[in-house]
């Protein structure tokens, strides 16, 4: 991972998220792109117009220097910061903006605030169209706004056992785990209509260590009707600092979590932050 980038809308929601992913480029030794996208709305102008233009341009300055004066505020800043820079965008979409930045960066990661219940609908799925998951060119980390941990000593991956959560081990290993010297424990949530969920598990274990060796994982299954009150109590068991989640096109997986009111409630509180991946990355 060469760049991060952290988008924000200069909320005090945001400013956890800002300092986890400062944190992270300083660990990462990476460069951070920290990122503010607007929508000018000039209906009635011209955009090939002089007003328009000057307004264009006044919104740009005015925005930019917001965005500087936000991370001042929040960050303690050295004066020579190399691998920080700030951009300021203008898009009618906001997502598509910062879809733009990441591809045009080659980032590694996005970091975004969370405002609760409504944004993390918003950002993960969409209101009518996709969210931020299903379409975003790299994982995509959310931070509520109470959390206040920058390290990352224990993660916690929520496994389907898909093929595709092997290709996000090794991604999540190699850019977060060896660099944080994290522990990371591989989970399964079980239910009685499960077939030979053992058997998984063991064909899971034997594939990921083909492709991934880490001394620090640990795997772990249970069985349970409440798949989603027994990952939250995971989370809590481990002392997560990052809950993992691959994007799912199955139905009632990753849907039924963003949309399970137990598991909304812990992230809106500030219980642990989510690292979801888009399942496309990985083909």
């Amino acid at each position: 991972m060469d760049s991060i980038i952290y988008a924000t809308d200069f909320s005090q929601n945001s400013v956890s998220a800002l300092k986890m992913a400062y944190a992270f480029s300083q660990k990462l030794d990476v460069k951070l792109m920290v990122l503010h996208v607007f929508d000018m709305n000039l209906t009635i102008a011209n955009p090939l117009s002089l007003t328009h233009a000057k307004k264009e341009k006044e919104a740009f300055a005015r925005h930019g220097k917001a965005l500087k004066e936000f991370c001042n505020t929040h960050l303690n800043l050295a004066q020579d910061e190399k691998n920080l820079r700030f951009e300021v965008k203008e898009h009618a979409i906001v997502k598509e903006g910062i879809h733009a930045a990441i591809k045009e960066n080659s980032a590694g990661m996005l970091v975004m605030g969370l405002k609760g219940k409504s944004m993390l609908k918003e950002v993960f799925m969409g209101s009518n169209t996709k969210g931020m998951v299903d379409t975003s060119p790299c994982p995509v980390l959310a931070v509520p706004s109470s959390w206040e941990k920058y390290e990352m000593e224990n993660i916690l991956y929520a496994t389907d056992f898909e093929e595709a959560d092997i290709r996000s081990i090794d991604w999540l290993v190699n850019s977060l785990a060896v660099p944080f010297g994290s522990s990371l424990h591989v989970f399964h949530v079980g239910t009685k209509n499960e077939y030979a969920g053992e058997d998984q598990m063991q064909w899971f274990q034997e594939m990921l260590g083909q492709k991934v060796t880490y001394d620090g994982i640990t795997f772990e299954m249970t069985h349970s009707e409440d798949v989603f009150g027994t990952l939250l109590k995971q989370v809590n068991d481990t002392k997560a600092d990052v809950l993992v989640m691959l994007e799912r096109e199955k139905e009632g997986f990753f849907t039924s979590l963003i949309q399970g009111d137990k598991v909304m409630q812990m992230i809106s509180k500030g219980n642990v932050p989510l690292l979801t991946f888009n399942k496309n990355l990985f083909l």
